[in-house]
């Protein structure tokens, strides 16, 4: 996957620098219309505010999703939450749309009852498989036909329909992603709890909150919340905070060549010696390692 010089490419859509301050926007298209032309490689990239879906009918793909790499073959759903880098190369002839929606108009789906099945698909990065699960795919084929026809014609209570196609493309990805075993339960309070806390984590690991700050942000007590994430996510609190720097940390090195104290600065370390002790210990390798690692060709 190709690599910025100094910032991972934040994108509108993938090519596109800018974005459509609209808190309705929604975009739908098959893969072949943003992928042929660039001999189906889409580097590797991510959206600020966007949040991606992407429907696989045929072909495959290899994944790049931050640091990983997944290769699909056949019916898939592919979630990309906002903020996530992900990039991909498409077998030739590959059938699949790429629904995008801006943020805020799933933060109103998650004020409604749909939260509860919506927030854990949206949570993380994620495969939902399709492959022997033919009825499924055909209830949901039809409601990204429909949604297509939206956003063709400019017709009355257009966005309306718009929403409440994308909430039931939601709803039928979740129900695959529980019936599939990806996920085992149906979200909890407790759940709900864990949800909060990382999206709290996502909002505040540049400034290197504490476990007790989480804690009271969520009413709990720090005892209480490592408990609960320990039994849900198997890692304490600080373990989760560290994750999601060290996360970022890997995706700057890999996708951008700005100097170690550049990204440890910008991921609110004080000192560069500490990052890179932080990230050797976390690692096995310090910073520099990594990178040249991660840049290595691959067969």
């Amino acid at each position: 996957m190709a690599k910025n010089t100094n910032n991972i490419p934040h994108f509108g859509l993938y090519g596109e620098s800018s974005w459509v301050d609209d808190p309705e926007f929604f975009h739908i298209e098959d893969i072949v219309s943003r992928s042929e032309n660039l001999d189906w490689k889409i580097n590797a990239h991510r959206h600020a505010q966007l949040f991606q879906i992407l429907i696989l009918k045929a072909g495959g793909a290899l994944v790049q999703m931050d640091e990983k790499q997944q290769k699909l073959v056949g019916s898939w759903a592919i979630i990309v939450p906002a903020g996530a880098v992900h990039g991909f190369r498409f077998a030739p002839d590959t059938d699949g749309r790429v629904i995008t929606i801006a943020e805020p108009m799933l933060e109103d789906i998650y004020r409604e009852k749909a939260a509860r099945f919506v927030k854990p698909l949206l949570s993380q990065p994620s495969y939902i498989n399709f492959n022997g699960y033919q009825p499924a795919f055909s209830e949901l084929w039809p409601l990204l036909s429909q949604l297509e026809k939206e956003s063709e014609q400019t017709r009355k209570g257009r966005v309306l329909m718009s929403e409440y196609l994308i909430k039931a493309i939601l709803l039928l990805l979740r129900r695959q992603q529980l019936s599939s075993g990806i996920l085992s339960t149906d979200i909890t309070l407790q759940s709900q709890q864990i949800h909060e806390l990382k999206e709290l984590i996502e909002k505040h690991y540049r400034q290197h909150w504490s476990s007790e700050e989480y804690a009271t942000e969520l009413g709990t007590s720090v005892s209480r919340l490592n408990r609960l994430s320990k039994a849900m996510l198997n890692h304490s609190v600080h373990d989760l905070i560290c994750d999601r720097l060290l996360l970022e940390a890997k995706r700057n090195l890999i996708y951008t060549a700005r100097s170690v104290e550049e990204i440890a600065y910008d991921l609110g370390f004080k000192d560069p010696g500490y990052f890179s002790r932080f990230f050797k210990k976390a690692c096995g390798i310090p910073p520099g390692r990594f990178r040249a690692l991660a840049n290595q060709p691959t067969a």
